[in-house]
């Protein structure tokens, strides 16, 4: 399933894209996300690099949502955490993200999720943040009702993630 998620701000480009590259986006965004109840208990940085304009970092999330009881002997809270491996190039104002699943290897052959992430100025003061991403889950029955799910929780993910780039990046 193809998805696209656009934002459009009242920041100019370059602000926005501080808040972006910014270390502290993880904590704000992380309290953001549990304030407004995203289904995303926590969030945490494993690991960072700034080098040549270039941002690559991962982040952790542990999903924060009671698992039906049918389910509870299938899928166990570990299993609803995740990987985000993102690289961001401040000259392309752009960059790649991907999703690893924190599930048994043989397992991660069933789902995949990438796409980019874009910063484009828009004149006037403003700015657009678009996500692109592709999500793919392979398991029948269940695969286009899930997909969709999940692409709606991303969508407020990434809703709560503008909220908390708007506040960064306003100029007092």
């Amino acid at each position: 399933m193809h998805f696209e998620i656009a934002h459009e701000f009242d920041i100019p480009a370059d602000a926005l894209e501080l808040a972006v590259i910014s270390p502290d986006l993880v904590e704000k965004f992380g309290a953001r996300a549990r304030d407004l109840r995203v289904g995303i208990q926590a969030v945490t940085e494993r690991c960072r690099s700034f080098k040549g304009g270039v941002l690559e970092r991962a982040w952790h999330y542990q999903a924060s949502i009671r698992l039906p009881k049918f389910a509870r002997g299938y899928v166990t809270p570990e299993m609803t955490a995740w990987d985000e491996n993102s690289s961001y190039d401040t000259a392309r104002h752009e960059g790649r993200w991907s999703i690893v699943p924190n599930i048994k290897p043989e397992w991660r052959r069933y789902f995949s999720a990438t796409g980019t992430y874009s910063i484009e100025a828009l004149g006037d003061g403003r700015s657009r943040r678009t996500v692109r991403g592709d999500l793919e889950l392979r398991v029948r029955v269940v695969r286009q009702v899930a997909e969709r799910l999940i692409v709606a929780e991303v969508r407020k993910a990434f809703e709560a993630e503008a909220a908390t780039l708007r506040d960064m990046a306003t100029l007092v």
